[in-house]
């Protein structure tokens, strides 16, 4: 039995009980227990750790008076520290803080303290029983930590050893004790007992004392472990690092060496174990004499036993001894028989018996060692290599021993220890093993830094070994990273100038990896290297240089390089040369500012990014931020600007500095605010999170710099100048600290306005996030779980300076009520946000009137049929459950008042929704139907989960004692219903009742779920309703719905919700005596629960949510310490493998997709550092399943067992959570895959490729996506089968048995597999230049595939030769290739022919985007294909091939000769003209490739033309476009429109003028569709920019008039498809603008706008409509303004209106399109303008009519007609109504428009247009007539709005209208307009403009009206965004 420990914190609480019963007087002794006792008491890490830092505090105080005090005043202080520390010991930083304060009371106290620490030690050192765990790490901790511990236990040595020995042999003996914690500390403590006392191990190891059969015992015992496989692998290597501290007490070297020595013999010889004398004496004998069987370790006898070890145990050794082992050591030489084969000479054998003359340890017997370790498998290569990097490192450490026992040079050029070294290297530097990069890193250098000091030391000038690694280095595609560790290795050696000469492609290589994620780092690195060793060089020897010169000298090289990233499309580019790159050039090249400026003085996008980083990274470096009038300006155009990058970049720029406490300026604050008001809708989830960090930082500085005013205000005691500064402050001090305080208040305002329903969801997610930032920052709320970011300690010195000038009331109910609003959202992330900042920040409990109406809301949300409800529903209950206190709860619970003591809060809270589940469950069971649609079973298990599972609070209570029985009835019964409710939901989708034994183990199929659910719905209805029997519809009905959403999401919760429980409540340990608080049979019950779902669900949604929690179910059992509930997942998967096999498994995989999952579930719960015993017989019973021959009679409808495996095996392979324990079992894998492929079985055939799809991402890597995509997937071959190299053998057998086996002439022979193996190996990264390359082995059987017959098979074939051709091969391989093209007489198949000139296609399209052909070899390959022309010709009468020929021919014309340029010029050209006169009704037979050739051929003439320029060409390009057939027509238009840049200026001018003047005919002639959509579409490519309206073209003739009008009946039409139209709406856009003289046509066009920028308008046709504005929108306004045309100008307003409605559209392209029409109305485009952000260019409209039209009554029209125009009242009467709630909510046409938003922001441009009105009678009676229809309507919603939220109305129908966005968009629109009638009335009532008929009241009672709604809103939490009471008097 193990020892006893005293009872947890019975040490601590009876040292502090006897501390308050003897201290002394002194107040800080008081006041330092009373810290004591605070950390005792608390639970929080973070609150301990703050609480003795406070202690250690008082004591560093009063160390004088330590001295003063006697032994009885400091005893109870030590006896409380020393429990403390006790009571620590599983805190490595808490004991450390304990100790500090030990060892100050220890100052003059030391032997009185250190009686205490024995007194307490001997709690542990009675006896020589067992050591418990919590002992072990006790005694362990201070041994390690505690000096006072330390000595205690080195007089207590021989007494602990015979612990541990008594430990070690209950672990190793009784596997039912054995628990993997207390295996680890009791190896952990021998290692610190052989680290901190080796004096007196060593006495006993190595003097053979007659007391060391203690020692003896512990050493056998760790050898046991070591080579043992029961026990975790971190225990293991724990074990090797002992081991090598036991070694390190070796008195002399030698003695160290050959105990090592002899434990690698003794591993080698497969086991053994140290045995003691039966007198308990060790034998002394000669050290090395070996006696059969025996070795030794000192004078410790070691004697072979058997074990069956698995190879880890020599790592482990070996990982110890070069990581731990002393230098002296590792570099002994070893005395001995002379052997032949030294590793000096040549490598020795492994450990051999004999040993070596003049050998060195680390040399001779690691180094083999290491070699073999790193053939190991896959899943221990981080360690292995991890063992290879560390002896690289000893052997840079020895290289003098080593020399000297070598007498010269190891790492000579030739040796063979060097090629060694580099081929191990190289192999492992593409491992896809994570954590192997940095070793090979780490490798590089230590290998090439113990060469060159080699060289140093022998004095070797010519050093080859630095050019072959910058040449292997310079020839590994640039995709590799490891290729840049070589080089930043070896750039010191060779210097920065000489690799650039070797290396040209090195800054686009860097470029390229900049953009790539993984790859970023390493070459930001590389940068940093050469910019450090370049300055270095270009100032030694030189004098004086300055930064000047230096910088020019710079700019040669990199200021390119620099200018691209900084300015490139590609974001990753972008960011990653900014962060990376921008900051060590500033700082070791500050002149290189100027230099780059000058390249960003530009207005594009690019340019205006670039100059905000380099201003950025000036700031970092100088700590300000230039304040001229320039730089302010382009930084306000920046916060202006459409990309995104743009403004956060410049808002980065606004917010950071180095220091947190620089005060922000005046114009910073008002920049800042203008920025939030535009950009808080944005719908960028990035955008949104990098605006929240900004702005912490922002707040942050507000903050700091606020504080340091206040404490210079504060006096001082201690000084008087500080008193005289607080009596007169600076005034800027004051106004910084005033600014920065408003500030605050107004972004709390702002957040809060913005989080209403009103708003959309981007304006309520951002502001939500700002509110957060907001609280984290400016409030004095104290989070433990956060590390940083914790309120500064003098914090409430802000607040309450804030809250005196009436700021910063964060807590009022007002704002509690607007984040309710919140909690009641559609949306997951914003009901959380606002439930976090609820639970963190506010008071810890709501109002008492308030809570029984949440709590009623929250009832009726989860029992609403929508899972969106129900979802908030839970999130309320949850925060409910957060927020309740005692009052609260008696009155929600008048029932239970006299029970409160008793079961607590959180338990009453939990039992109340169970007995509501219970009740929803029994009305299920008598009416399904109606449950689902009034009492749902899915919402309150969603409820019961949060509460349960996400409430700290709760798990809490059950470790209480007095509430565990009631928990654990709890818990029981909780489960037992969760299984009667699954039970009974999966009965009744399958038609049967739950109490039904005969429930098939598999899911029902569709057909019987829908007639199951037929079934519940007429039953569910009223008998004889002819309406439920004759309804017979091929959609589903609602009712159909209801019941499949209730009984899915039900079956998902119960799921997530027993998993979750599992893996909360079972690792809690049960108070007292109770027991556990989930029973084994309640855990059996989720078991089956688990079971069942996965077997009989065919949902996937419930598959998923059911599996994460079976997950999480069966990781928590496999690693709990019990026996029975480690074994409950192992049965599972025994039942789930026999079901499998058995017939019941029928169709199983294809009608119930949880039953793969079962498995994955399984296996992923295993502790992934054990060897996952579960997963190895999964998958080899799979495996030996699915190898099985299909049977003799198996039917083709039904799955078979063979084909169930294999999908589980896919699933295995997909599931994320197994890492690399598949490793191993890849190949076996891939070797049943491709046999499976040839199955007779469709279904064997299909599982299998679906197989296959998964080992390959699992090997290649999941596919990036967008900007990252541009980096090659993968791995290259090398890495491949050096890491699986049993891959290679299989491919390679397959590959070459598909060749032999295709060859029979005239046959069609199949090889089902040989498509996969080709697609497998085309996905592969292109090979390293290895000369021994394992996959040149490849190319010949892949050149034979060339003559395949089957299409596909050659193709792929081409691909795959790719990434398997060495790059300095490629040339040698093209030669090869074109060599054996044939002459037209020469015997041919059409079919190789074809597959070499596909082959010829890729290698020589790869070669030149590298570059890696010289140009001998192009041209010689240039001259090979000029000589094989016919091939183009019609001797060749296979279009494929001449299609293939002419498109190698394309990539090489820049080498070709002019006059074979001229002739296949003619030729294409000519084939292209006789094209069309061959009729397409004939009778001629079809030609294969045909129209594939006419393409190709159109592609190379637009080539050739765009390249050249030639004026002839083009015409004849002009010509086919216009008279060529449609096949050709319909390829150039092709060309065009993929082209992403514009054509050259001579083919793009022929192109748009062919275009304009061939489109009458187009549009006339009888074009087909795609024709004609094509040639819009490249008209519009050509034409559409505004910036290509700038060239000349010739006036519109009476024809093109026709085309507006075809045109114009095109776009009025609906018949036509909406992507034609929209080009056909763009096309006469452009025409308009060179039309000056029809407004009819104008007006039509304008109403096509209007119509087109509906919300409810297709998406296509709304970007058109947009799209035309941007082409025409400006010259029809432009033109309004030079007229008087009443007609022209109202024609502009509408056109403004439709942008207008444009730019708040959902879709983000059609706002983009939008805005740059906005834009170009504000600049021009030759003015350079900058594109505008959505929400700018909407105010830059509006500011636009109101300066060029705001005397015209139609645009006061035009902006009225904006405002919401529903009444407050209608909405409110909606709210009051209870309707039917139905599962699917219907969503608003544009969901990203806020009406409510956009009338407050029309409401300034209204008030300026009033203010005009005096001067424009017009004008004064369009608002008069508005006011007379709409000011009655307002004033009554003004009354209704007041008398409706002053009256008692129900507290949740209050609540109701929180969460209604109709209501919220209502109140702000009838705020806006009484704030524009109150201004209108006044301007009548003082006569400034005719009185208002029909008006009954005054502007005073509309005013007072509007004060007083305002005052009762805000009180409500309704938030109005503006002050609508202001009126013309106020301004």
């Amino acid at each position: 039995m193990a020892k006893h420990d005293p009872e947890p914190g019975s040490l601590l609480f009876r040292a502090l009980a006897e501390a308050e019963g003897r201290q002394g007087a002194r107040q800080s002794v008081v006041l330092v227990l009373e810290e004591l006792r605070m950390f005792a008491g608390s639970s929080v890490k973070r609150c301990k750790e703050r609480n003795l830092d406070k202690a250690l505090q008082i004591l560093a105080g009063m160390s004088k008076g330590l001295w003063e005090l006697d032994g009885d005043a400091i005893l109870p202080l030590a006896r409380c520290v020393v429990a403390c520390q006790m009571e620590a010991a599983g805190s490595s930083s808490t004991f450390c803080r304990l100790e500090k304060i030990i060892a100050k009371l220890a100052e003059g106290n030391e032997s009185l303290v250190s009686e205490q620490v024995n007194e307490f030690m001997d709690y542990f050192s009675k006896d020589n029983e067992p050591l418990s765990p919590h002992t072990l790490q006790t005694v362990c901790i201070f041994i390690e930590e505690s000096t006072m511990g330390r000595k205690y236990w080195k007089n207590k040595l021989m007494l602990l050893l015979q612990c541990i020995a008594a430990t070690f042999d209950v672990i190793l003996k009784d596997p039912s004790a054995r628990n993997e914690e207390w295996q680890h500390l009791t190896v952990k403590i021998c290692l610190q007992l052989f680290k901190w006392m080796p004096k007196e191990v060593s006495t006993l190891a190595w003097d053979g004392v007659d007391n060391a059969g203690v020692l003896q015992r512990i050493l056998g015992s760790l050898l046991q472990i070591m080579a043992g496989k029961a026990a975790s692998k971190d225990t293991r290597l724990l074990v090797g690092i002992a081991v090598s501290m036991l070694v390190n007490t070796a008195p002399k070297p030698l003695q160290g060496a050959r105990a090592i020595l002899s434990l690698y013999r003794l591993l080698d010889q497969g086991g053994g174990f140290i045995v003691q004398e039966a007198e308990g004496t060790i034998m002394k004998v000669p050290a090395m004499d070996n006696y059969k069987g025996e070795y030794w370790f000192g004078m410790l006898r070691v004697v072979p036993s058997a074990w069956s070890p698995d190879g880890l145990e020599t790592l482990v050794l070996t990982r110890g001894l070069l990581s731990c082992c002393k230098k002296e050591i590792l570099s002994c030489r070893l005395d001995g028989h002379k052997q032949e084969n030294t590793f000096l000479g040549t490598l020795v054998p492994f450990c051999g018996q004999l040993f070596f003359l003049q050998s060195c340890l680390l040399l001779d017997v690691l180094f083999p060692v290491v070699l073999a370790l790193m053939e190991e498998p896959m899943d221990r290569h981080y360690y292995c290599f991890q063992v290879f990097s560390l002896w690289l490192q000893s052997f840079r450490e020895n290289l003098d021993e080593i020399w000297k026992a070598a007498g010269g040079r190891v790492l000579g050029d030739n040796s063979s220890l060097l090629q060694r070294l580099t081929q191990l290297l190289w192999n492992n530097a593409e491992s896809p093993v994570e954590g192997i990069s940095e070793s090979i890193r780490c490798s590089f250098q230590l290998l090439l830094e113990s060469y060159s000091l080699e060289c140093d030391h022998f004095e070797a000038r010519e050093r080859p070994f630095f050019e072959e690694v910058l040449q292997r280095m310079i020839l590994m595609p640039w995709q590799a990273r490891a290729r840049y560790f070589a080089l930043v290795s070896v750039l010191p050696y060779l210097g920065p100038e000489k690799v650039l000469d070797r290396y040209k492609e090195l800054p686009g290589h860097l470029l390229s990896c900049l953009s790539t994620n993984h790859l970023c780092p390493v070459a930001a690195e590389v940068y940093k290297t050469f910019l450090q060793l370049q300055r270095k060089a270009w100032m030694e020897g030189h004098g004086h240089v300055s930064e000047e010169e230096l910088s020019q000298k710079w700019a040669c090289p990199w200021l390119p390089t620099l200018s691209i990233a900084l300015m490139s499309p590609n974001t990753f580019l972008q960011n990653h040369a900014s962060s990376h790159l921008l900051g060590c050039t500033l700082r070791l090249f500050p002149a290189s500012s100027a230099l780059l400026a000058e390249s960003f003085c530009g207005g594009h996008a690019s340019q205006l990014w670039a100059w905000v980083a380099l201003v950025n990274a000036q700031k970092a470096v100088t700590g300000a931020l230039p304040a001229d009038t320039a730089t302010l300006e382009r930084l306000a155009s920046c916060f202006s600007s459409k990309e995104e990058n743009i403004r956060l970049a410049a808002l980065g720029l606004l917010c950071a500095t180095p220091r947190t406490n620089q005060a922000l300026t005046g114009t910073e604050i008002r920049l800042l605010q203008e920025f939030l008001l535009l950009n808080l809708n944005c719908d960028s989830s990035a955008f949104r999170q990098l605006l929240q960090a900004s702005m912490k930082k922002a707040l942050v500085r507000m903050r700091d710099s606020s504080l340091a005013i206040l404490r210079a205000k504060a006096p001082n005691k201690k000084s008087q100048s500080n008193l005289e500064v607080s009596v007169q402050p600076g005034e800027h001090r004051d106004s910084s600290l005033i600014q920065a305080v408003d500030f605050v208040e107004w972004l709390m305002q702002l957040c809060l306005s913005s989080v209403t329903p009103g708003s959309n969801y981007q304006r309520r997610k951002t502001s939500l996030l700002l509110l957060t930032a907001v609280m984290e920052t400016c409030t004095d709320t104290w989070s433990p779980e956060r590390k940083k970011g914790q309120p500064p300690r003098n914090m409430a010195m802000l607040l309450n300076w804030a809250r005196s000038k009436g700021c910063w009331d964060y807590f009022c109910q007002a704002n509690t009520l607007t984040l309710l609003s919140c909690l009641q959202d559609s949306t997951n992330e914003i009901r959380e946000l606002a439930s976090e900042l609820l639970v963190c920040y506010f008071p810890p409990a709501f109002p008492t009137s308030m809570t029984a109406a949440l709590f009623q809301q929250a009832q009726e949300a989860i029992s609403s049929p929508r899972v969106q409800e129900a979802e908030s529903g839970a999130v309320l209950m949850k925060t409910i459950l957060q927020k309740l206190d005692v009052c609260a709860l008696r009155q929600l619970f008048p029932a239970a008042e006299e029970e409160l003591g008793e079961q607590g809060q959180c338990l009453c809270f939990l039992e109340h929704l169970f007995r509501v589940l219970h009740d929803h469950v029994a009305i299920a069971r008598q009416n399904l139907l109606q449950a689902a649609c009034t009492t749902p079973i899915h919402g309150v298990v969603l409820a019961l989960r949060r509460c349960l599972l996400e409430v700290p609070e709760v798990l809490d209570s059950m470790l209480t004692l007095q509430l565990a029985p009631r928990w654990q009835a709890f818990l029981s019964d909780l489960v037992n219903t969760a299984k009667d409710i699954n039970s009974f939901l999966l009965g009744m989708l399958q038609g049967k009742p739950s109490s039904s034994t005969d429930q098939s183990a598999s899911a029902p199929s569709f057909a019987d779920m829908g007639n199951a659910i037929g079934s519940l719905i007429q039953l569910g209805k009223e008998w004889g309703s002819p309406e439920a029997l004759e309804e017979d519809s091929v959609l589903l009905s609602e009712e159909h719905s209801l019941i499949l959403t209730c009984c899915w999401v039900s079956v998902k919760e119960i799921g997530l919700l027993l998993g979750g429980l599992i893996e909360k409540v079972l690792p809690l340990a049960p108070p007292g005596d109770c027991g556990q608080l989930l029973p084994l049979q309640v855990v059996h019950l989720a078991a089956e629960i688990f079971q069942d779902t996965l077997l009989k669900c065919r949902h996937w949604g419930a598959v998923e949510g059911c599996s994460m929690g079976f997950t999480k179910f069966c990781t928590a059992l496999l690693r709990h310490p019990d026996q029975e509930l480690q074994a409950i997942p192992e049965t599972m998967q025994t039942q789930g493998l026999v079901l499998l096999r058995s017939p019941r498994s029928r169709s199983i995989t294809r009608r119930a997709a949880g039953f793969p999952m079962l498995f994955l579930c399984i296996v992923a719960g295993e502790d992934p550092t054990k060897s996952r015993p579960l997963l190895a017989s999964c998958v080899k019973t799979l495996l030996a399943l699915a190898s099985e021959p299909l049977p003799c009679n198996w039917d083709q409808t039904v799955d078979l067992p063979q084909v169930s495996a294999v999908h589980v095996l896919q699933t295995l392979v997909r599931g994320s959570g197994l890492g690399t324990a598949l490793h191993k079992y890849i190949a076996p894998m891939l070797t049943l895959l491709l046999q499976a492929l040839g199955s007779p079985s469709w279904a064997m055939r299909n599982a299998a490729i679906q197989l296959f799809g998964a080992l390959t991402v699992r090997l290649l890597g999941q596919k990036r996506m967008r900007e990252d995509s541009a980096s090659q997937e993968g791995l290259s071959s090398e890495a491949l089968f050096s890491s699986y190299p049993q891959l290679r053998g299989i491919l390679l057998e397959e590959l070459t048995s598909a060749v032999t086996g295709g060859t029979q002439r005239g046959k069609l022979c199949l090889y089902p597999s040989l498509y996969a193996i080709l697609t497998f190996l085309a996905k592969l990264q292109p090979s390293a230049d290895v000369p021994n390359s394992d996959s040149i082995c490849f190319l010949e059987s892949l050149i034979q595939l060339s003559g395949n017959p089957i299409y596909a098979v050659r193709k792929m074939a081409a691909r795959a030769l790719l990434p398997l051709v060495p790059r300095s091969n490629y040339g040698k391989v093209l030669l090869q290739l074109t060599s054996h093209l044939p002459q037209p007489e020469d015997m041919l198949s059409h079919n190789a022919l074809h597959g070499c000139l596909l082959q010829i296609l890729a290698l020589l399209t790869r070669a030149l985007r590298v570059n890696c052909l010289s140009s001998d070899a192009l041209l010689t390959i240039t001259c090979q294909m000029e000589d094989h022309l016919w091939l183009l010709t019609r001797l060749q009468r296979c279009h494929l091939v001449r299609t293939v020929y002419l498109q190698v021919i394309s990539l090489l014309m820049g080498s070709c000769s002019q006059s074979f340029a001229q002739q296949v010029w003619k030729i294409v050209s000519s084939e292209l003209a006789d094209c069309q006169f061959q009729e397409k009704g004939s009778n001629s037979p079809v030609q294969v490739g045909l129209t594939t050739f006419y393409q190709a051929g159109a592609h190379f003439l637009c080539q050739e033309a765009a390249r050249l320029g030639c004026p002839k060409r083009v015409s004849k390009l002009c010509w086919f476009l216009r008279r060529g057939n449609v096949d050709v027509q319909v390829a150039i238009l092709m060309w065009v429109n993929e082209q992403e840049e514009r054509t050259g200026l001579e083919l793009g001018k022929g192109l748009q003028l062919t275009l304009l003047e061939n489109l009458e005919e187009v549009l006339k002639g009888e074009t087909n569709c795609v024709l004609l959509k094509l040639y819009l579409e490249a008209f519009v490519h050509l034409h559409g920019e505004p910036l290509f309206q700038n060239h000349p073209f010739p006036p519109l003739s009476a024809g093109y008039k026709e085309c507006m009008e075809i045109l114009l009946s095109m776009v009025e039409s609906d018949h036509l498809s909406p992507e034609l139209l929209g080009q056909a709406l763009c096309v006469l856009a452009f025409l308009l603008t060179l039309s000056t003289e029809d407004h009819s046509i104008w007006e039509r066009w304008g109403a096509v706008i209007e119509k087109c920028s509906k919300a409810v308008a297709l998406e296509a046709l709304r970007i058109a409509a947009a799209k035309s504005l941007k082409i025409a929108g400006g010259d029809l306004i432009w033109r309004a303004q030079q007229s008087s045309s009443s007609a022209l100008r109202s024609m502009a307003l509408r056109i403004i209106d439709a942008g207008l409605t444009l730019l708040q559209d959902e879709d983000h392209a059609v706002r983009h399109e939008a805005a740059i029409f906005a834009s170009l109305l504000a600049a021009p485009p030759q003015n350079s303008c900058v594109l505008l952000q959505a929400n700018k260019a909407l105010l830059g409209l509006l500011q636009l009519s109101l300066e060029k039209f705001g005397s015209d009554p139609e645009t006061f029209a035009m902006l009225v007609r904006h405002l919401h125009t529903a009444p407050l009242s209608r909405a409110l009467t909606e709210l009051e109504s209870k309707g039917v709630v139905s599962l699917y909510k219907e969503d608003e046409p544009n969901v990203y428009a806020e009406p409510g938003v956009f009338s407050q922001m029309l409401l300034p441009f209204l008030l300026q247009l009033h203010s005009r009105a005096s001067s424009s009678p017009e004008l004064q009676m369009a608002m008069s007539n508005w006011l007379k229809v709409t000011g009655p309507e307002i004033f009554s919603d003004l009354q209704r709005c007041k008398l409706w939220w002053h009256q008692d109305r129900d507290t949740s129908l209050l609540l109701k209208s929180l969460a209604c966005p109709k209501v919220h968009i209502a109140v702000s629109a009838l705020l806006a307009t009484a704030a524009l009638a109150l201004h209108i009335l006044e301007s009548a009532e003082e006569g400034e403009v005719p009185s208002v008929d029909r008006i009954s009241f005054t502007s005073r009672e509309l005013r007072e009206d509007v004060l007083s709604v305002q005052e009762v809103l805000r009180g409500h939490g309704m938030a109005p965004a503006i002050a609508a009471a202001g009126s013309k008097r106020d301004t």
